[in-house]
């Protein structure tokens, strides 16, 4: 900006006559009026002004000229010496001292530049020459005024050039200590004299292309205020010397534009210790309004009065390399949350102009480099603003400020994007533009994201890595479909989030090993009628290496449901006469209650020791149905053999009671008549002494017992009473 100032009024000067006597013909400067020269620019901080002296030798070029008997002499009278806007007190003197005549006038549209009009101490005629010293003071301009030039006790910015032939023409810039030199020009030499730094510029070769646009700076001057917001975020406001106007406006935006951006991210301010914030003109010297410096946490801003400009050096707080590594991404976000906060704030938000494929700076945003502190933005740096603006922002208002909130959330916290069913899992290092892509995919739900980083982020390198990751995401997209409640295992998400993706493909494929193990172990389960323990999904989703221990649980959980309705079918099975008669007295039902109970329990043991048990006993149950077959035969017999002995002997009592009682009865009889008769074939000599009534027989309750009451073959007990 300053070079095309310069040279404009270059120009313009060119076509400024200079005074001429003697002459009919008017001469310019370039037409011969040589100049060699030396500028010297003086900060004087405790006066507040910049004291410039020109130290300008002239000489006249023009030959006189011999017409018949007249020699046309050339001469100068003065000639015109440019000064920037704000420059004052100007004084011409000669070399030893004498005053000369000075005036000032303006330059019809030039409002950067006006002229000093010097006459000479008399007429520079042909060969001769005229040193001259030249002196002014920049005072500046008053802040936002359209002319760069300032001077104050903390800044001076002033554009410092020199008049003179190609090859003799000396600048010199003098600063006094505390004061740095920014500087945005051509090459110059860096000393030190008398404690005030110097900046040199000698013989320079072209000095109508030459200037330096001189920023010095001298933070120690600046006004110093404390800002805190209604959260308790610090900040050190540091101001240029009078400039209340910005002071006051930067307090409001910090106060109020802090709290509305910590809630528009989702973050709290993130800087725990005072952020200093600068009044410097040093970022307007690249094409910047303002930067932020994540290193220090210190932030320079312009004097403009700009809300957005404040917003987004503010919104750097969250938005810088501690975040994104990737400048699209910071940039683009600071755009997007500054205008967010303007708009809340009451002001009007700058949108992003259409991304122009034609634009002069096009160039895709990951090949967008850092800021160019050499020359200066340029067509690449509107590219890549407005481009990224316009990237971040589609992406935002697809998936809205709630989805954003919480991907950013992600950002911050460091967790990975491939989310499982517990709290996600950290995954360390910075949000590169891959990681940006995969939490706003997975946690913001974006179906644009991905196509708009491959037209204009992702260079043409990158977009094969953009096809592994698509091939790789159909591949994961269906090993969550199988999984269903199952969530993807931690080595494939993260292999995922960490874009290794052959690797990613790889853990694919074991997982669905490990769910097609898992699908008949639910159908087997089904069978069952029961489930199986939680923790064989957990297991399958904390896997982070290898599948071993997932596969074997499930392996082994499924071996335990066969094994359990092998033990079903079993006891289910037809069975035959002695299978039933040998299962008297089992309880199989409550065997397998209590398989199925260690299966759910994951008692693997349990389950199939209660379901072997319940194979033994059906396969048992012949032998045993047999031999108590066997067993209960001889007890039948036993008892039958028993029944015969006891009717028979109960037969043999019956009669002989029989006998005795018919001889009883006729004995008594006889007795009654006096007749006894012994029949002695029938009487032995042991029974005949005894009284038949005293017989123990007699005694013997037989006829009440339940044997000789129950019918046997027919037969009947005789009702003869006891005696």
């Amino acid at each position: 900006m300053f070079r095309r100032l310069l040279l404009s009024f270059l120009a313009l000067l060119s076509a400024v006559p200079l005074t001429v006597l003697g002459s009919a013909a008017s001469a310019r400067a370039a037409d011969g009026l040589s100049y060699r020269s030396t500028t010297t620019y003086t900060v004087d901080a405790q006066s507040g002004v910049v004291r410039v002296l020109v130290d300008i030798s002239l000489s006249n070029t023009i030959p006189d000229q011999r017409e018949g008997n007249y020699i046309n002499r050339r001469y100068f009278t003065g000639f015109s010496l440019p000064a920037p806007a704000g420059a004052g007190n100007g004084v011409a003197t000669t070399a030893n001292g004498r005053a000369l005549g000075l005036t000032s006038r303006l330059i019809a549209g030039n409002a950067d530049f006006f002229l000093y009009d010097i006459d000479l101490a008399s007429n520079l005629y042909y060969g001769q020459r005229a040193n001259v010293l030249i002196s002014y003071e920049i005072a500046g301009l008053p802040p936002r005024s359209e002319n760069p030039s300032r001077v104050n006790a903390a800044y001076a910015a002033f554009d410092a050039f020199g008049i003179g032939d190609d090859g003799k023409v000396t600048v010199r810039v003098v600063v006094p200590t505390g004061f740095e030199i920014d500087t945005f020009g051509d090459d110059a030499t860096l000393t030190v004299e008398n404690g005030s730094t110097v900046y040199t510029a000698t013989d320079i070769p072209n000095p109508e292309e030459f200037n330096i646009f001189v920023s010095a700076r001298n933070d120690a001057g600046l006004t110093e205020t404390a800002v805190t917001t209604p959260d308790g975020d610090q900040f050190n406001l540091r101001t240029w010397p009078g400039d209340t106007e910005w002071q006051a406006f930067v307090t409001t935006q910090i106060e109020d534009g802090v709290p509305v951006l910590g809630e528009l991210i989702g973050r709290p301010w993130p800087i725990d210790e005072k952020v200093e914030v600068r009044e410097a003109y040093t970022p307007y010297l690249y094409g910047y309004a303002g930067w932020f410096n994540s290193s220090s946490n210190e932030i320079e801003i312009g004097e403009e009065l700009d809300q957005e400009v404040v917003l987004h050096e503010l919104s750097h707080a969250w938005f810088n390399s501690g975040w994104f590594p990737d400048r699209w991404l910071n940039e683009g976000f600071a755009q997007l949350y500054s205008n967010k906060a303007v708009e809340q704030m009451g002001g009007e938000a700058l949108q992003p102009e259409p991304i122009s494929a034609t634009d002069p700076g096009n160039v895709t945003l990951n090949e967008w480099d850092d800021p160019n502190f050499v020359d200066g933005a340029d067509e690449i740096e509107d590219y890549g603003y407005n481009a990224s603006y316009s990237v971040v922002q589609q992406i935002a208002d697809e998936i809205g400020d709630d989805k954003m909130r919480q991907v950013l959330t992600a950002v911050d916290d460091q967790t990975i994007a491939y989310r499982g069913e517990v709290a996600a899992e950290e995954h360390e290092g910075t949000t590169d533009w891959r990681r940006f892509l995969d939490l706003v995919v997975e946690v913001g739900g974006s179906a644009t994201a991905e196509g708009l980083i491959d037209q204009y982020v992702a260079s043409e390198s990158q977009q094969v890595s953009l096809e592994a990751r698509a091939q790789a995401r159909e591949s994961y997209s269906k090993l969550t479909e199988h999984g269903d409640e199952w969530a993807a295992p931690y080595v494939v998400r993260e292999r995922m989030s960490s874009w290794s993706f052959t690797r990613a493909e790889e853990s694919i494929d074991e997982a669905q090993a490990v769910l097609t193990l898992r699908d008949e172990l639910d159908q087997r389960a089904a069978e069952l009628g029961s489930t199986y323990p939680d923790d064989l999904q957990a297991t399958y989703e904390a896997v982070d290496t290898s599948f071993g221990d997932a596969t074997a649980a499930v392996q082994q959980q499924l071996e335990t449901a066969e094994s359990v309705l092998a033990a079903i079918a079993t006891e289910g099975a037809d069975d035959g006469l002695f299978d039933k008669f040998g299962l008297l007295g089992t309880n199989l039902p409550e065997l397998l209650a209590e398989a199925k109970a260690a299966f759910a329990d994951g008692n693997h043991d349990l389950a199939r020791g209660k379901a072997q048990e319940v194979i033994d006993t059906v396969d048992n149950a012949p032998d045993v149905g047999k031999g108590r077959a066997l067993w209960l035969a001889g007890a039948v017999l036993a008892f039958l053999l028993l029944v015969v002995g006891l009717v028979v002997l109960l037969r043999r009592r019956t009669r002989r009671k029989v006998a005795v009682t018919e001889a009883a009865t006729a004995a008594a009889a006889a007795a009654a008549t006096g007749e006894i008769e012994v029949d002695e074939s029938t009487a032995d000599e042991s029974t005949a002494d005894e009284p038949l009534a005293e017989e123990p027989l007699a005694d013997e309750p037989l006829a009440e017992e339940p044997l000789a009451e129950e019918p046997l073959a027919g037969e009947h007990d005789s009702d003869t009473p006891d005696a």
